[in-house]
């Protein structure tokens, strides 16, 4: 018996060594590696014919921030000219619209917006408008939402098919604006071959996606009533176990971007990150394998909840 207990606490303690190990050389890796939000990190950002822009949440105000810059970036200086979101055709086009021609009231046109009535997506609106005002080339914006469906995985292909469509009849490089969960290239997250995985299988090494992350703060999320109507409600962030959120916390920069080349040492490894649903309930992180599911991370330590729009 005492030989049993000896090996498995050696067994235990091997383990244990090599998961400290291969932690550091991650560690090691990230900072190595990681490129402060602070600097001019958006020049760093390899593109395709479509890139998907992430979130661990719906109601985070930095990640929209963050996103907004990226969008405008993409818009300015690698020609992307339409931009897709998870909202249904009926949602969006009167806002398409509004950025094309300015006519009506940005703040009445977002009304059924829910979590995403925020004033960064006012700001963002009303800075494509700007931008159409002065240029040849405009910008639209588009819907690849989906309600018609039975289950997440006819959900995922339709919004995929969406995508393409658009995208093969204009020919316009496209930006997908949609959760980690959808957008991932692989089914780890979601269980199903979601959005993402339809995406690379359609446009391959075109497609490149960037999750968001976030270790701790507040979000923004949906609480729906007996009635049907739903009120917007602020939580605290769980703060995560012994996973990639919280390796990401311990890189020396708070909040950065990291290319996932396939050669790095979180290559292969199997480990969760944020993930908060519209409404708030358990699970509050998912498993992902990084290199497979996404092209890179923006990492945002300290995040709060999204402005909403009066």
């Amino acid at each position: 018996m005492k030989k049993i207990i000896y090996l498995a606490l050696l067994i235990f303690t091997i383990l244990t060594a090599k998961a400290q190990e291969t932690q550091k050389l991650q560690l090691d890796w990230l900072n190595q590696n990681a490129v402060s939000l602070d600097s001019d990190y958006l020049s760093k950002i390899k593109t395709g014919t479509v890139v998907g822009l992430g979130e661990a949440s719906h109601g985070t105000e930095e990640f929209f921030r963050e996103k907004n810059k990226i969008v405008k970036y993409l818009i300015k200086n690698q020609n992307y000219t339409q931009i897709g979101f998870e909202f249904t055709d009926t949602e969006i086009e009167k806002i398409n619209q509004y950025v094309l021609t300015g006519k009506g009231d940005l703040k009445v046109l977002m009304d059924d917006f829910r979590l995403y009535k925020t004033q960064s997506f006012f700001d963002l609106f009303e800075w494509i408008k700007n931008y159409n005002n002065t240029s040849k080339v405009k910008i639209e914006v588009f819907g690849f939402s989906k309600i018609d469906f039975t289950d997440p995985y006819t959900r995922d292909s339709l919004m995929a098919e969406c995508i393409i469509e658009k995208q093969v009849k204009t020919k316009a490089k496209t930006v997908a604006w949609s959760h980690n969960l959808h957008l991932a290239r692989n089914s780890t997250m979601a269980g199903i071959n979601g959005l993402g995985q339809h995406l690379k299988n359609y446009f391959g090494s075109d497609y490149y996606n960037i999750a968001f992350d976030t270790y701790q703060g507040t979000v923004n999320t949906l609480r729906f009533l007996e009635d049907g109507s739903f009120k917007i409600e602020s939580h605290k962030l769980e703060l995560p176990a012994k996973n990639f959120t919280q390796l990401f916390s311990e890189v020396k920069f708070s909040n950065f971007y990291i290319y996932l080349r396939q050669d790095s040492p979180l290559s292969g490894f199997k480990n969760s990150i944020t993930n908060i649903w519209a409404d708030w309930r358990a699970p509050y992180a998912l498993p992902v394998k990084l290199t497979d599911d996404f092209d890179a991370v923006i990492f945002i330590k300290n995040t709060s909840s999204s402005i909403m729009l009066k």
